[in-house]
């Protein structure tokens, strides 16, 4: 076995992208700009961050409603956010975690909901695919 360990890979082609040759002829070619996450982040429900990537800090807009601050700017704002909560509430209601309308190029904002009680603190985890600015 072989081991290459390097500080700077630097592609050839026009499109951004690494190809991996692996035994037996696997062939991987992966986009290093388009189509993998550019920000993730897990955090309590009182905006302690616990894990992230590209989050510089979590607002606390009210109950169940954050704003999630990139540290790398996105270069627009219909970026593909995905969205988890860890829940402690009984099974008979339903948890929600969206993502609000009003995103911008640097910050998506998450809200909460759970039927019948209204937005609820919770610990959260999001994942933004998208263009870096």
């Amino acid at each position: 076995m072989s081991t290459l360990r390097t500080n700077a890979l630097e592609g050839v082609d026009a499109k951004n992208s690494i190809t991996i040759v692996a035994g037996a002829g696997n062939v991987t070619t992966t986009n290093v700009q388009e189509g993998l996450a550019k920000a993730h982040c897990y955090w309590e429900a009182d905006t302690t961050i616990v894990r992230g990537l590209n989050i510089s800090s979590i607002d606390d807009d009210g109950t169940g409603d954050w704003d999630l601050n990139y540290t790398n700017n996105f270069s627009g704002t219909k970026n593909i956010v995905t969205t988890g909560i860890v829940s402690q509430f009984t099974a008979s209601h339903m948890v929600q975690a969206f993502v609000n309308s009003n995103n911008t190029a640097s910050d998506v904002t998450i809200t909460n909901a759970i039927t019948t009680r209204g937005n609820q603190d919770s610990s959260n985890y999001v994942t933004v695919d998208g263009e870096l600015a």
